[in-house]
């Protein structure tokens, strides 16, 4: 009965952590809990993506397109705390500064943003807004509702497939949590995708391509991957999801 408390109090911590989400009860910071956060960022995606389609139903026709594609992206940004799109900005500094490993790590770590972070975010924003504006309205339930589920399913890749470039850090947390018995339960939360959408199959190659193809750039440039770059891939994740329906609304 402690395992199963414990276990909900992880789920409940992930959606603390990762959004904006307000959870039950407030859960202190507890070590363990936080390691066992991962197993649960899927369905924080879900939750995410729940609540994106939601506001888009309540708002699609009270705002024109322009508009309202503006907006639906400045909401993703406010229900996930922008902790993403910081680790998107960090990873812009860092790999921008062209210096070696050790300085990159440290830019990255640096909670001042730089102009390549500033830049980053520009084309990050302008990316996003602009692929809502030019997806068909048919596609938008795998754009809002599923993307953010595969984006941070792709971080349970990166987290289990690479290594981790900190010697100490939240990563390294839950790299420790994600033994190959955990990382197959997480494969339950993606499993409701494939009879939602038809698509499913080809988002889920899509992301798993991205996840390892920056994965194994981050661990040449960095030496492994970081928090930051985590982040950077839910970001680029959701970004390139969004592109394939761009392609397929043409």
């Amino acid at each position: 009965m402690r395992r199963l408390i414990n276990e909900i109090d992880s789920f409940w911590m992930a959606i603390q952590y990762f959004s904006r989400i307000p959870v039950p009860y407030a859960i202190h910071y507890d070590q363990e809990r936080m390691k066992r956060s991962i197993l649960f960022l899927p369905a924080v995606g879900w939750i995410i993506g729940f609540f994106l389609f939601l506001f888009y139903q309540m708002t699609a026709d009270l705002f024109p397109r322009n508009f309202h594609s503006i907006l639906l992206v400045s909401f993703l940004l406010w229900i996930t705390g922008g902790l993403h799109a910081d680790g998107w900005m960090d990873v812009f500094d860092g790999i921008g500064s062209s210096r070696d490993k050790e300085k990159m790590l440290a830019i990255m770590k640096d909670s001042r943003v730089g102009a390549m972070g500033v830049i980053g975010f520009v084309i990050l924003f302008a990316l996003k807004t602009s692929s809502l504006n030019s997806i068909n309205s048919n596609f938008f339930m795998e754009v809002l509702l599923v993307s953010p589920l595969l984006a941070r399913f792709g971080v349970v890749l990166a987290v289990f497939f690479f290594p981790y470039a900190r010697k100490e850090g939240l990563g390294r947390m839950l790299k420790e949590a994600l033994t190959l018995k955990t990382f197959l339960f997480t494969l339950l939360w993606i499993l409701p995708l494939f009879w939602l959408t038809s698509y499913g199959i080809y988002m889920f190659l899509l992301i798993t391509g991205f996840v390892f193809l920056f994965g194994v750039y981050f661990t040449k440039k960095l030496g492994g991957l970081t928090g930051d770059v985590y982040g950077w891939l839910i970001e680029g994740g959701e970004t390139v999801l969004w592109l394939m329906f761009v392609l397929l609304s043409r």
